[in-house]
């Protein structure tokens, strides 16, 4: 991903918000974008496109992490938690 959308900081937080929403759709959870437009997309691509268009909410449990806090954080799945709610 060359261009970050505007409300993720970082290319950590948006490839872990993209894996949580993708177990969200893996799970049942209604799509945030049309479905003529994501009916011949994997769960991972619209939980991508989800994101990019800033359709996924997520709280950030801390501020002022260095890049090194953040990949560490994302690799444990520890750096935010998704907004479950619509």
């Amino acid at each position: 991903m060359e261009n970050l959308p505007d409300n993720i900081d970082s290319k950590y937080r948006f490839i872990v918000l993209a894996a949580k929403r993708t177990a969200q759709l893996q799970n049942g959870a209604p799509l945030k974008i049309e479905y003529e437009e994501a009916k011949n997309h994997k769960y991972t691509t619209i939980a991508q496109k989800e994101a990019e268009e800033g359709l996924v909410k997520f709280r950030k449990i801390r501020e002022e992490r260095s890049e090194v806090d953040i990949a560490r954080e994302a690799i444990l799945g520890h750096d935010f938690i998704p907004d479950l709610e619509e």
